[in-house]
């Protein structure tokens, strides 16, 4: 189930480990409904996620990882449908272990 996902843009250094799956979270904008978004990768600080249309950057949104409540995320860059998130406050490293075990199956 592992996918490689696309190259890190130009000028952008990884700042955690990251990991490359396939799946289906949810995500919703301020004040709107949670909607199924397909993740790419995802750190401890942020994820990949492919939206249903081209995000701004600054853009806030809400993503729902599985058995977690909605985190705040800021884009930090867009791509075509592809948006580099970061979370406002990123995951415990505890949390992130379980996630990665649980989203790699």
């Amino acid at each position: 189930m592992n996918a490689p996902t696309k190259a890190v843009p130009t000028g952008e250094t990884r700042r955690a480990e990251r990991i490359a799956l396939e799946g289906e979270v949810r995500s919703r904008h301020a004040g709107g409904k949670p909607y199924p978004t397909a993740i790419k990768n995802l750190s401890p600080g942020g994820c990949c996620i492919e939206l249903p249309y081209k995000a701004d950057l600054g853009e806030r949104l809400w993503v729902t990882l599985p058995g977690l409540q909605p985190i705040e995320a800021k884009v930090c860059w867009s791509e075509t449908y592809v948006a580099g998130c970061a979370f406002e406050t990123p995951l415990y490293p505890a949390v992130f272990d379980h996630l990665r075990k649980q989203m790699l199956g």
